[in-house]
């Protein structure tokens, strides 16, 4: 964790902050839900405590969207960053805070329980982050072993969009 990123720190802070008992509370539970529905090879190595402060940072920054169902159970979560085009992992790696004046939007953390759910949060995304309408969008996927970068367009959207179950 970088001390140089004060919104990490107080993210950090809150987690174990006995005053708000339910933003840790809630932050376990979207991590669990995270760690039960990545694929291996999202988080590759990282242990769960950096999985809460990622959520909590994400929490804090407002890039981060949690959809639940009527019961309350999620459904799925969506975090990303805003940065320039010349973005690389260790942007994500070395907690280095968001450009919100970045060209680009990388859309890094994705898991949902359904095409639904994808295409809800991509709704939720488009209204939360309107930026992503004109921006650059990057993503990783992990192909043949390795961590590709990918460009995306806004055409992206549109499918996502016209997901169904």
């Amino acid at each position: 964790m970088s001390s140089e990123n004060p919104l990490l720190t107080k993210a950090v802070a809150l987690l174990y902050s006995e005053d708000r008992p339910e933003f840790a509370s809630y932050v376990n539970e979207v991590t669990k839900y995270c760690i039960d529905n990545e694929n291996g090879k999202v988080f590759d190595e990282w242990k769960e405590e950096t999985i809460r402060q990622l959520v909590a940072y994400h929490l804090l920054k407002d890039t981060l969207i949690v959809l639940a169902d009527k019961d309350k159970k999620i459904q799925g979560v969506f975090m990303w960053y805003n940065c320039d085009n010349d973005y690389s992992w260790d942007f994500v790696k070395e907690w280095k805070e968001d450009d919100k004046n970045g060209d680009s939007i990388f859309m890094a953390f994705l898991f949902s329980s359904s095409s639904e759910a994808l295409r809800e949060m991509t709704l939720m995304f488009i209204q939360k982050e309107p930026d992503v309408l004109y921006k650059k969008l990057i993503g990783v996927r992990e192909r043949g072993g390795w961590s590709t970068r990918i460009d995306y367009n806004q055409k992206l959207l549109s499918r996502l969009l016209k997901l169904k179950d």
